[in-house]
């Protein structure tokens, strides 16, 4: 079966250069313009940036520094649509020197706009290294326990083919750990910039 593969693939490797040059071009195009329609494949990508920690509550307006790793989609589809729904593997930690910190991995979903503009989603586990106990000091959230998921929203734009700028808004939540006294993870807002590789 493997084999049949094989022989198919070279087949058709062999046989599209073929294709391609019996199609006429129309006048004043040229074989090796670039296209206009954003790619389906997405390589891998590191982000760093930075942002402020939960405004508006506890831990409030602290800086945040971020940072992560997305992988290639596995497998693409042809159409535009559907390969939006094929998720790309992200990881990656979010630090504040002053208030929880935090790490995740889990998968990202994104789709184009334009060739430039697209907007992703993200979920997936994360470990906070926040306050748990009956204790927690008046500048620090009461996470109720230190494993929950991460969810992230981000728009972005392509600068060039290899740098992008990125506006995320995360959260880490622990709901279902623990009711006791509403605990709640942090909420970030940020930036970051990403270089494809």
């Amino acid at each position: 079966m493997g084999r049949v593969a094989l022989l198919l693939l070279a087949g058709f490797l062999a046989a599209s250069p073929q294709a391609a040059q019996a199609q006429d071009l129309p006048a004043g195009a040229s074989s090796y313009a670039p296209t206009t329609t954003p790619s389906t494949s997405l390589p891998w990508e590191a982000r760093i940036g930075a942002g402020v920690a939960n405004p508006g509550g506890r831990e409030g307006g602290l800086l945040n520094v971020g940072g992560e790793v997305l992988s290639p989609r596995p497998f693409t589809l042809p159409d535009r649509f559907a390969n939006a729904f094929v998720p790309r593997f992200h990881l990656g930690a979010s630090a504040n020197f002053n208030g929880t910190r935090y790490a995740y991995a889990g998968a990202t979903w994104t789709v184009d706009l334009t060739d430039k503009v697209f907007v992703e989603a993200s979920l997936g586990a994360a470990l906070n290294d926040g306050k748990t106990g009956s204790v927690i000091p008046e500048n620090r959230l009461k996470v109720g326990c230190n494993a929950g998921t991460r969810e992230a929203a981000a728009l972005g734009v392509r600068l060039n083919d290899r740098w992008s700028l990125v506006a995320t808004l995360e959260h880490f939540s622990t709901t279902g750990c623990s009711d006791r006294d509403q605990p709640r993870g942090p909420a970030n807002f940020g930036a970051r910039l990403g270089y494809s590789f």
